[in-house]
């Protein structure tokens, strides 16, 4: 099961987002969030396998948030879903380690993009060292049940 945060701060977007994902059998959407310090928040405090986020959003934009989540949670995979064009931050983006995809976009394109975010992670932490991978208790809670983000 993928466990997917959207963060966006367009309330028809997360909604939309999050009822188009609820059917997807293997996606399950864990948390959302309106804009980039909570974008931080979640990617602190939540069992989170892929973050879906804007870029342009009020207060802390997705930019100086991927930047932040990427020194917190540098296994977090992030796909940007955003209505700018790529190229105005493929440097930036590509630095940072997140994917994108155009709001333009086929609702079956994000869907690939989330799974391939997440399966990218997965052999990101199997190539990992055993000592360098965290324990759960170190990191932040592993069951799902148990996650905070989610009522």
């Amino acid at each position: 099961m993928i466990r997917v945060a959207v963060v966006d701060d367009q309330q028809i977007v997360r909604a939309g987002l999050t009822e188009f994902l609820h059917c997807q059998p293997d996606i399950r959407i864990v948390a959302e969030g309106r804009n980039g310090s909570q974008a931080v928040d979640l990617a602190r405090r939540c069992v989170i396998d892929v973050l879906v986020m804007d870029l342009c959003m009020p207060g802390r934009n997705g930019l100086d948030a991927l930047a932040a989540i990427q020194a917190l949670a540098p296994e977090l995979g992030v796909l940007i879903l955003s209505g700018y064009p790529e190229a105005l931050y493929a440097p930036q983006l590509k630095a940072l380690g997140a994917a994108f995809l155009h709001k333009n976009c086929q609702p079956d394109e994000i869907v690939r993009a989330i799974r391939t975010v997440a399966k990218s992670r997965e052999a990101t932490k199997t190539r990992q060292p055993p000592s360098a991978v965290p324990k759960p208790s170190e990191n932040r809670p592993t069951p799902v049940e148990e996650n905070p983000c989610w009522p």
